[in-house]
């Protein structure tokens, strides 16, 4: 009877405390949530979670994390080891995370420059040379740059390539006039040397003359300092004049008088084949008396020249080339004229070697001079200073060629004769040329 008696009392009292034990789980506190819209559901088997207090809560980063046990004790069971695995997932839910990221690179530091640290680097400084680049040329000496000036090779500064004094080769088409010499002018800036002959028959109609020939012999220079400006000679030679047998003058031989002055190039126009060109010859009375060629003093011939290409097909193209002018004395015994010349040529099969072509000259003179009494002038061979000439004409046509052996050599030849007005001492003339052009 005693050993039942002590056996229910233990069961009684084991019974007991397990009841007890499942009471105590019915009024544990809840956990209370980090976040204020998100509260967390009220688990009766969690327990409370320690406070973060402002410290960073660590990420996993996708790592395990032990189970959290904010009592520091190891878990006595199943049942605790689950409640402290959902603390931590409802705390990492909860907390905000924080992420470290990868620091950025510097940016990389600017160039060394050199010059002032304010007003910035010097445009003037010249590049410094890289590791193995090769160093400038030297300049040239003295000697090389004067044969570049003398002999105008090598292209010039600003000169779009163009050599020293070297001519306008952009309207090689074009072909310079061959009559008229010392007054019909080549609107291109020009430069070469052209040897000239003239050969005329005077009228036998003369009453001075009374037939007989005139002739110059000479040459003419231009120099094109710029595709726009360039220097012309016009008249440079002798003067032979020749009369008939009836005559009171005898035949004679004597130097010229100069012709010369400047000329600009205004307008160029490639595409269209379009030049025009303003100038001024300076008529020097310095030649011989003996031959007419030293009558007052100087004259002075502003003029206008133009050229125009045009009519261009697979079979040639033609060219128009005008100068007028006119012709004023700086005293009174020189006579004073207007004139105008007209230049038509053809460029067959566009070869750039034959031209045929036809000239027209006309003078007009407006003033008579006081030196001889005539009444007649000498074109542009002679001013006799005539005191009958004003308000006579004097025209002439012309057909002739130029034939280009290459563009540096030319050669031109026209016969010419009158065709209205007062013929003057210019029954029929030959004119013929070489032109040796840079």
């Amino acid at each position: 009877m005693k050993l039942p008696t002590i056996g229910t009392l233990c069961l009684a009292g084991w019974l007991g405390a397990g009841s007890a034990s499942a009471d105590d789980l019915g009024w544990r506190p809840v956990i209370a949530s980090s976040s204020p819209q998100k509260p967390l559901p009220q688990n009766p088997l969690a327990r409370p979670t320690a406070v973060a207090l402002g410290r960073p809560i660590p990420v996993s980063l996708g790592r395990p994390q032990p189970l959290l046990n904010p009592s520091n004790e190891s878990p006595t069971s199943i049942q605790d080891a689950l409640i402290d695995q959902a603390s931590a997932r409802t705390v990492l839910l909860d907390a905000p995370s924080i992420v470290r990221a990868q620091v950025p690179e510097p940016p990389p530091l600017p160039p060394p420059t050199t010059g002032d640290p304010i007003l910035g680097p010097d445009p003037y400084a010249a590049p410094p040379i890289g590791i193995g680049a090769e160093p400038p040329p030297p300049s040239p000496g003295f000697w090389s740059q004067t044969k570049e000036m003398i002999m105008g090779t090598g292209p010039v500064p600003g000169c779009g390539g163009r050599g020293r004094f070297q001519s306008d080769h952009a309207f090689d088409g074009f072909i310079s006039p061959v009559t008229n010499p010392f007054l019909f002018e080549d609107p291109r800036a020009l430069t070469e040397l052209r040897p000239l002959v003239l050969v005329q028959s005077i009228p036998s109609k003369n009453w001075i003359f009374q037939g007989g020939n005139a002739e110059f012999y000479g040459i003419q220079g231009r120099l094109a300092f710029t595709e726009r400006w360039s220097a012309v000679v016009n008249k440079l030679g002798f003067v032979s004049v020749n009369p008939g047998s009836g005559s009171p003058f005898s035949s004679r031989t004597g130097f010229a008088e100069i012709n010369l002055g400047p000329k600009y190039t205004f307008f160029r126009n490639e595409r269209s084949g379009t030049i025009a060109a303003a100038g001024a010859t300076f008529e020097i009375a310095a030649g011989n008396s003996k031959v007419f060629q030293e009558t007052g003093q100087l004259s002075i011939v502003p003029y206008i020249s133009f050229g125009q290409n045009f009519w261009r097909t697979q079979y040639g193209s033609v060219n128009f080339m005008t100068t007028g002018g006119y012709n004023f004395a700086t005293d009174n015994k020189r006579s004073e004229d207007l004139f105008l010349s007209l230049h038509l040529d053809y460029d067959v099969a566009n070869w750039h070697r034959l031209y045929p072509l036809i000239e027209m000259n006309w003078i007009h003179y407006t003033q008579s001079g006081t030196v001889e009494p005539f009444h007649f002038e000498g074109g542009d061979l002679v001013n006799f200073g005539s005191t009958g000439v004003a308000g006579s004409n004097q025209i002439d046509l012309a057909f002739g060629a130029r034939y280009k052996f290459s563009e540096a050599i030319q050669l031109g030849t026209a016969f010419e004769f009158p065709i209205g007005g007062n013929k003057g001492i210019n029954d029929f003339r030959w004119t013929i040329d070489m032109i040796f052009r840079y």
